[in-house]
């Protein structure tokens, strides 16, 4: 895993070591797993990325290329980590994926209302986990093309 302080392609933001562990296992079995930050709640990529350097014209070169986020965090929530994502100009163009264990449909539509750009409920076999994190952050970083 990188310093905080470097650029980042992918930030994982999870309170659960076991499914942060299980998310970095899956990118590094994947070969995406070079650049990736961690954090434990929604202060720090909130922080993060207010701290970055990176400007809207150099988005494609600096920002990061996915937010894979936890629903349910502790102090900052995820639903508060994706709307200062998304209504800032310079955050907006990173796709966010909501990665929850929740099934709520409240939820799931809330997350679209407040611009997420998926909503996947976390397997609860690892080996299934496993699959749909790669599959996710494969799709994302190699087959979409963003509009930049």
């Amino acid at each position: 895993m990188m310093k905080q302080s470097e650029a980042a392609d992918i930030l994982v933001v999870e309170d659960s070591t076991g499914d942060a562990e299980l998310t970095l296992e899956a990118l590094k079995a994947r070969g995406l797993g070079g650049k990736v930050v961690h954090f434990l709640d929604g202060d720090g990529v909130l922080e993060f990325l207010g701290a970055n350097t990176w400007s809207p014209e150099s988005v494609a070169g600096s920002a990061p290329r996915l937010v894979l986020l936890d629903w349910n965090l502790g102090r900052v929530p995820g639903f508060e980590v994706l709307h200062q994502l998304k209504v800032r100009e310079r955050t907006r163009p990173i796709p966010v994926v909501v990665f929850t264990g929740s099934y709520d449909e409240q939820e799931m539509l809330k997350s679209y209302r407040l611009g997420a750009n998926s909503y996947v409920v976390k397997p609860t076999d690892p080996d299934r986990y496993l699959q749909l994190v790669g599959d996710i952050v494969h799709y994302w970083l190699e087959v979409n093309r963003p509009y930049r």
